[in-house]
């Protein structure tokens, strides 16, 4: 069966320029097809139109309310009004509820389609479904994959009590009657996708999705009783039974670590700079670069720095005598590709008290979010507060002999975490740690959660 959508796409997307000349009430080019809601034609070639805008437009509704009666077509819109992360978005429906679409440019056979092979238990033919531009969050970056708006369907099967005329994006599925196939190709676009965005479903399931082309085009394939690879957590992807699928914007000038800010700018002192996780625009983190005219390293300040708030203390008493050793810090040393804290870095931490671990070890420092005593309580506090990145579930955890009143506590979106530690000799802190003290520490793997405020 087929499903024909509104729009013929052409098979060219057009080239806009990746930068606006000027900031404020600067003329932008802004590119749309001259084709209205009810027009079945394919949209002619864009011609280049000229508004004046108070902003960078991250959105279709943004454009339509500087330029009233903008018709459906190609715009060049900007993320997080970023002026070195342009992309080209269609806007539909602008009459009515603009929507952002993403252009597809890679349309040869066997491009950006789903497929649920058919056969044994799911009878018919093979139903593939073939994407020209895809329904996107202009904010989140989030792709509706159960939007067909601009999609063709073929073929036709029985998934009981079901019938299975069309796929949403990103999905191989089958049910005994051979592999399903799918291919996500985003060249030509400035967006990359996860492939571990992709996991298996169903009975029997087996499959892979396989990234290639530096995260532009995942190959999927399905294989079970009935068996899918599709977005993970999705249940029998079929019709419009889809979900969310983020994608992330790459390249600009955004720096990434601070041994980008060096090489764009050689000189540059230690200090706070704006770093972007994965150049994304979206994720935008301020990072203290530290040893500039060495070997740069990123430090991620922390605005509590009070007493009670980072801090990492082994209390002295029973079997470790000597006075309670703490440690605070101001700074964690982060890799700025894995969001892994270095919690073993006490380049920007003071410490205080001395002991003896197990009546043996001198102690004289304590690695970053670490609670430790013997036979006593030890105590720790983690505060993200301030920043964009929080602990996740399941990083911290109890070690260490006889440490079973021993707790811990996440708070404020998981961006404070509360450790006690207690045993002889126990501790809390994160996983893989042991006595983490002095320089024996473990990687506390943070997670990027939201913008600054």
């Amino acid at each position: 069966m087929n499903h024909p959508k509104p729009f013929a796409v052409s098979s060219a997307v057009p080239r806009f320029p990746r930068r606006a000349r000027t900031l404020g009430w600067s003329l932008l080019a802004l590119a749309a097809a001259g084709c209205g809601a009810s027009d079945s034609a394919s949209p002619s070639t864009p011609a280049e139109r000229t508004q004046a805008l108070a902003a960078l437009p991250t959105s279709c509704l943004e454009i339509r309310t500087a330029q009233p009666g903008a018709p459906d077509g190609y715009y060049v819109l900007y993320v997080a009004g970023d002026v070195t992360a342009s992309w080209t978005a269609y806007c539909h429906d602008m009459a009515g509820t603009p929507k952002e679409y993403l252009a597809l440019p890679r349309k040869e056979p066997g491009s950006n389609f789903s497929q649920y092979t058919a056969g044994d238990a799911s009878p018919g033919t093979d139903v593939r479904t073939t994407y020209y531009q895809l329904r996107i969050d202009p904010t989140t970056l989030r792709v509706d994959t159960a939007d067909q708006t601009f999609a063709t369907s073929t073929g036709e099967l029985t998934h009981s009590p079901d019938i299975v005329t069309s796929m949403p994006y990103g999905v191989a599925m089958t049910c005994g009657g051979g592999l399903g196939v799918g291919r996500i190709d985003l060249r030509g676009t400035p967006f990359t996708v996860d492939a571990e965005a992709f996991g298996v479903g169903g009975a029997s399931r087996s499959g892979a999705a396989v990234s290639s082309e530096e995260g532009q085009v995942v190959d999927l394939s399905g294989d079970g009783f009935c068996g899918w690879v599709g977005l993970v957590g999705s249940y029998n992807p079929y019709n419009q039974q889809g979900g969310t699928l983020q994608l992330h914007y790459r390249g600009g000038d955004r720096p990434a670590t601070c041994q980008d800010i060096r090489t764009a700018r050689p000189g540059s002192q230690d200090g706070q700079y704006a770093l972007f996780v994965n150049k994304d625009p979206l994720k935008r983190w301020t990072a203290w670069c530290h040893d500039m005219a060495g070997t740069p390293k990123e430090y991620l300040s922390l605005v509590h720095t009070e007493d009670g708030a980072n801090f990492a203390q082994y209390t002295a008493g029973g079997n470790s005598p000597g006075t309670d050793v703490r440690t605070r810090y101001t700074r964690v040393r982060l890799n700025p590709v894995t969001l892994a804290v270095d919690t073993r870095d006490p380049t920007f931490a003071t410490s205080a008290g001395a002991l003896k671990h197990m009546n043996k070890e001198p102690v004289t420092s304590m690695t970053y979010a670490a609670a430790m005593g013997c036979s006593r309580t030890g105590l720790a506090n983690v505060d993200l507060r301030g920043t964009p990145f929080s602990v996740p579930m399941g990083a911290i955890a109890r070690f260490g002999p006889s440490s079973e009143p021993s707790w811990w506590a996440f708070h404020d979106n998981n961006q404070v975490v509360e450790m006690h530690g207690y045993g002889g000799c126990g501790w809390v802190g994160p996983q893989g740690s042991y006595n983490p003290f002095n320089q024996n520490g473990a990687l506390l793997p943070l997670v990027y959660t939201a913008p600054l405020p």
